[in-house]
């Protein structure tokens, strides 16, 4: 029906629609729909948070970005581009000595930047080569493998001239050079980490035939830079800069 309001020289037609069954239909077909909305809202914001990305990293647990990794050398790749993956399962000694091969053919140029993404990336011990910068990112984690069978056997240190644990050869170190110019391990606070609670175990129990490896040591090397990481659970010695000229250890 239509009704007639009169307001002093005006008149509004007002309709009069019938509420009881207008409203409900209403609000039920506006409640389904902002049910949909809101799934499909909350659906979005999830598959975003864990496929969006930020300079070429995923978003993080809870939607935190990675910071952007400098580019430090005229040259500059990613684990992934030699075929690591970093399941924490997955052993990627190749994928490190192929990424220092291709930097070390970079020397006249300036090196070469090899960037450990966001994983835990499991590993026999490898090399550093010469004009090279390893970084870690957030939440990157070089786990060194636990079976000593895997370690490389080396001289012992000159200045002992006998192994430290055992006499004769010594387990090389995790991450290891020697006879290097301007190497540089650096990145976001990521993480080398030993898993040297086995090989600890091991000596306590006297089940090691030769002395232990540090977790990195550099050797007769010069302008070595390495700031801004985490070094974790060593087999033996933390840091060994041995013989080496202008190091530089921050942070």
């Amino acid at each position: 029906m239509v009704e007639i309001l009169s307001l002093g020289r005006f008149h509004l037609h007002q309709n009069r629609p019938d509420l009881r069954r207008w409203v409900p239909a209403f609000l039920s077909s506006h409640k389904t729909l902002f049910t949909v909305l809101w799934l499909a809202a909350f659906a979005s914001v999830f598959i975003w948070q864990r496929n969006a990305v930020v300079g070429g990293f995923s978003f993080l647990r809870w939607g935190v970005a990675s910071r952007p990794i400098p580019r430090l050398r005229p040259a500059a790749f990613n684990l992934t581009d030699f075929g690591g993956v970093g399941d924490g399962v997955t052993l990627n000694t190749e994928a490190f000595q192929r990424a220092v091969y291709a930097i070390s053919k970079l020397g006249k140029k300036g090196g070469g930047q090899l960037n450990v993404p966001p994983g835990r990336w499991l590993t026999a011990p490898f090399n550093l080569t010469s004009h090279m910068t390893l970084f870690l990112a957030d939440d990157a984690e070089i786990l060194a493998i636990e079976n000593e069978k895997y370690w490389p056997l080396m001289p012992p240190l000159p200045s002992y001239g006998y192994g430290r644990e055992h006499h004769g050869p010594r387990f090389g170190s995790f991450i290891h050079g020697q006879n290097l110019k301007d190497v540089v391990i650096t990145g976001h606070n990521g993480t080398i980490n030993g898993q040297g609670q086995a090989w600890w175990k091991k000596y306590r129990q006297k089940l090691l035939n030769n002395t232990r490896g540090p977790l990195v040591q550099i050797m007769w090397s010069s302008d070595i830079l390495i700031s801004n990481i985490t070094l974790r659970d060593s087999p033996f010695w933390t840091l060994h800069p041995y013989d080496c000229k202008n190091v530089t250890i921050r942070n």
